[in-house]
């Protein structure tokens, strides 16, 4: 009986803080950069003509994102369709930021489910324990509270299609992996699926700004356990040593680090033509002098991150004092592993993370894969704990996690009217007869600052009348 209200419990819970994180979605305004994307401008354009980059080595172009295709053709696709199949049962208006929070929410539920799959080694999502797994990740996913700093599910929508989703698609890519590497399940054997991955290997390394440091960073550390795993002192020489740790890492993994590896420095390389920033870069010693900042401000100026981190901290030291079996020490050890992908990410970061948005360099977008590396490494670790404590020190430490989820769920404010003032101004534009409209308010819309000169509108004017919102094109500004 109790193990049915557990489970009721359980499923109550995740479905209520999806309803939740739906809802929150829903009512966040429009960003300033969907006008570019949805139909691409002219400098975008290039993107589309030139998926592959292929000019940049031919011709050394230079244009916006030319190592992004996949992520701006998702991002388009996707609002080019969406909204006009919503608006069979919903206004234009109300479509548009529908689209939207479908979106996240199917990133959302996706991460969480992926991450379910990693903690627990298990494709089950109806099993008690994939459940847990899932309801002790759950409330870290912040869509207000502490968003700014662990957010994952960004407020702008086309920083999810750019960060988030590609994270998504990424852990997609290396769960055969860790699954043969962690629970020691047999490889994909199916050569359909596996042409499949390699396939997949091109729409990752092409796919949003994170991607190829990160796949670099995962590569570099897979090799680097392995020949420390199998590397054996002997008489034989440096080079022999290593060609026989290298022979013992499986093919197929080798294959795919590898190539996947060279398509990532490959990305990197036309990367470095991109036009939005190709001429903005301070030098490299003002972005490394910047990093401890942003690095403070991460970890001091809300709740969220050092409170993750030190519920893993709890966690490791319950297990390395009390449950150092096998699994423990696979998990003490993952999580070694975990601190020095951050470092190097970290010390990494300034080569190609700096923004004008984010002049401290680190921010929730540019450190996500860490932040998903603590959430899953709390998960996995809160799930040991979970099924190997007893009698009463279960029971407290059941208590210590639902008061620490508790802390996120209640930072994480409702916030329902934050797109109020852009939804009346989008009214306003579509029943004013006006082709230049004045609106008087001081929210953005669909932009990331006020507009004051009608002129530039011209890009959200043009999209609001393909999306029907408008009937002809109307330019708007605001005082």
């Amino acid at each position: 009986m109790k193990n049915r209200i557990l489970y009721f419990l359980l499923i109550l819970f995740i479905l209520s803080d999806a309803g939740y994180s739906f809802v929150q979605h829903l009512h966040k305004p429009l960003d300033g950069d969907m006008s570019r994307g949805v139909i691409p401008v002219n400098t975008v354009k290039n993107i589309f003509q030139d998926p592959f980059g292929i000019s940049v080595i031919t011709q050394n172009a230079v244009y916006p994102n030319p190592n992004r295709f996949f992520a701006h053709y998702t991002f388009s696709n996707y609002f080019q369709n969406v909204p006009f199949f919503l608006q069979h049962f919903f206004s234009p208006i109300d479509s548009l930021y529908l689209s939207c929070a479908i979106a996240k929410i199917i990133i959302q539920l996706s991460l969480l489910f992926l991450l379910g799959f990693y903690i627990t080694g298990t494709t089950k999502v109806l099993k008690e324990e994939f459940l847990i797994a899932v309801a002790l990740i759950t409330p870290l996913f912040q869509t207000n509270g502490y968003v700014g700093y662990m957010g994952i599910i960004d407020s702008s929508v086309t920083y999810t299609f750019f960060y988030a989703l590609p994270c998504c698609l990424l852990l997609l890519f290396y769960l055969p992996f860790f699954n043969t590497s962690f629970y020691g399940k047999e490889f994909i054997s199916n050569k359909f699926i596996l042409l499949l991955l390699f396939l997949f290997t091109v729409v990752l390394t092409l796919n949003g700004p994170l991607l190829p440091g990160i796949i670099l960073i995962i590569s570099f550390l897979y090799i680097l356990y392995h020949f420390k795993l199998h590397y054996t002192i002997s008489e034989f020489s440096f080079v022999s040593k290593t060609k026989m740790a290298l022979r013992k890492i499986s093919r197929p993994h080798l294959f795919f680090f590898v190539f996947i590896s060279l398509l990532s420095l490959y990305s990197l390389y036309i990367g470095k033509n991109n036009s939005e920033f190709i001429n903005d870069i301070p030098p490299l010693s003002t972005r490394y002098d910047r990093l401890p900042f942003g690095l403070y401000y991460w970890l001091t100026q809300k709740l969220g991150v050092p409170l993750l981190i030190i519920m893993i901290c709890v966690n490791a030291f319950l297990i390395h004092k009390n449950y150092k079996n096998e699994t423990g020490k696979k998990i003490l050890h993952l999580l070694k592993w975990i601190v020095l992908f951050s470092v190097l990410y970290i010390i990494l970061l300034p080569l190609g993370g700096y923004r004008h948005s984010r002049p401290n360099i680190i921010r929730c977008d540019s450190v996500m894969p860490i932040t998903i590396a603590l959430i899953f490494i709390y998960g996995l670790s809160a799930l040991f704990l979970i099924n190997n404590l007893k009698n009463i020190g279960k029971k407290v430490y059941v208590f210590i996690l639902i008061g620490f989820s508790f802390i996120y769920t209640w930072s994480d404010e409702p916030e329902f009217t934050k797109n109020n003032c852009e939804k009346q101004a989008l009214q306003k534009i579509a029943d004013s007869r006006d082709k230049i409209v004045l609106l008087e308010n001081d929210c953005n819309v669909m932009s990331w600052e006020k507009i004051t000169d009608p002129k530039e509108s011209e890009n959200n004017a043009e999209l609001f009348q393909y999306w029907g919102i408008t009937k002809e094109k109307k330019l708007f500004y605001q005082k």
